[in-house]
């Protein structure tokens, strides 16, 4: 890896990586997080701290009992320290070729590599990466989402275990997104936070140094405008209220293990443990993967929709009655146009949602840094059982039709 410049779209990453100032968290987030510093802070004056938790890393200590002291203290400590230590693991990155980093993350197979949540069970995820010109690379949720970066031109993905048969291919033109596309490259993740550190606005710090390991906290306030809803709140590393750990290598300067919390009441949740992380192990781009891509129906993300769509020029409230009532008769025209690049999922949809009744359509909103809008929508399935969906829908592609992107 090369630390001393950064490509276009690079830049791009590290910005994406990179905490806002100008947030809009719900009117109560961030005054809650530091109420609750605050009493854990007048707590510690009356009882003394034990000193075992100095040094929590390689110990028994409480997760739950760091982080508490982590936003004590953070209120108060200097970013320098910070910066220090991001700039020495980017430094400490110039040599690495290969990285194979295993994580554990709260999240469905099935969903995008972005999509988290707090309330769910870890599933383990595997990040491999070669580093040179095209960097290749994978991502992986066991028996479920994969993607795939082998150097012909392409970023396939497809849905892993017994249903991956169908799959996405796009031109590698542009930036990878997604929350563990961030792991990729660990040094733009680091960079961005050594940019944060240097601006030293939304974001508090805690370094503890542990002998062989120095373990830096930060904590950011969610990112988004959540000023119509929370919906979209601790749905991802950016909408949300977190707690970042890295723990550096004293000796060499290199990250050797990372944690992400999301705040919840008050309460911080780990989504992103890594398990392992290890550097140059000899691979090649036949090591990324061991799924015959043959073996699979790649759909082109690109979309071809007709200027005359009843999906053009409306809102997405109408767009979401348009398309849960072309599932009642399961009209394919107006389907394939509303599933865009995922339209292979369709036979899949069919089986589940073919007959569904609307009862209601909600109003339209906003939330987070999401660009479509989120529809709720009280319907009747196929089997008879009422229930609310929130579709999630976007029409911010170059024919402006909407798409259905998430909700079922």
């Amino acid at each position: 890896m090369k630390t001393n410049e950064y490509d276009r779209q690079s830049e791009q990453i590290i910005q994406m990586l990179t905490p806002k100032i100008e947030v809009k968290p719900s009117a109560d987030l961030r005054s809650r997080i530091l109420a609750a510093a605050e009493q854990q802070k007048c707590a510690e004056q009356v009882k003394p701290r034990r000193s075992r938790l100095t040094y929590w890393i390689g110990t028994a200590v409480s997760m739950a009992a760091v982080v508490a002291i982590a936003f004590t203290f953070s209120l108060t400590s200097p970013a320098y320290a910070a910066r220090k230590y991001f700039s020495g693991a980017i430094m400490a990155a110039s040599d690495i070729k290969t990285m194979v980093m295993k994580l554990s993350v709260r999240t469905k197979p099935d969903e995008p590599i972005d999509y988290l949540n707090p309330s769910l069970d870890f599933i383990p995820a595997t990040v491999k990466v070669i580093y040179g010109e095209p960097m290749l690379w994978s991502l992986e949720k066991r028996d479920g989402r994969n993607v795939l970066c082998n150097g012909d031109g392409y970023v396939y993905e497809w849905i892993g275990g017994k249903d991956g048969r169908i799959g996405w291919k796009k031109s590698t033109n542009g930036v990878v997104n997604g929350d563990l596309a961030a792991f990729l490259d660990p040094r733009l993740l680091l960079e961005a936070e050594r940019r944060t550190a240097e601006r030293n606005k939304g974001t508090k710090y805690q370094v503890i140094d542990n002998g062989e390991l120095v373990v830096v906290m930060a904590m950011t306030t969610a990112q988004g405008d959540f000023s119509q809803s929370d919906y979209a709140l601790n749905t991802s590393l950016a909408e949300a209220n977190t707690v970042r750990v890295y723990s550096f290598a004293k000796s060499t300067g290199e990250l050797v293990q990372m944690r992400i919390d999301i705040v919840v009441n008050d309460k911080p949740i780990t989504v992103i443990q890594s398990e392992s992380i290890a550097y140059n192990e000899p691979m090649t781009a036949s090591d990324l993967s061991n799924k015959d891509l043959s073996q699979i129906d790649f759909q082109s993300m690109n979309i071809a929709v007709a200027t005359s769509s009843p999906l053009v020029g409306i809102t997405a409230d109408e767009a979401a009655k348009i398309i849960l009532e072309a599932m009642n008769e399961w009209d394919t025209e107006i389907l394939n146009a509303a599933m865009g690049p995922s339209k292979g999922l369709l036979p899949r949809m069919e089986e589940l949602y073919k007959g569904i009744e609307v009862l209601s359509i909600g109003k339209s909103f906003k939330s987070g840094l999401y660009p479509g809008s989120f529809v709720k929508c009280k319907v009747v399935l196929p089997n008879g059982k009422k229930e609310t969906l929130t579709l999630a829908l976007r029409n911010d592609n170059k024919e402006k039709v909407w798409l259905l992107d998430g909700g079922l």
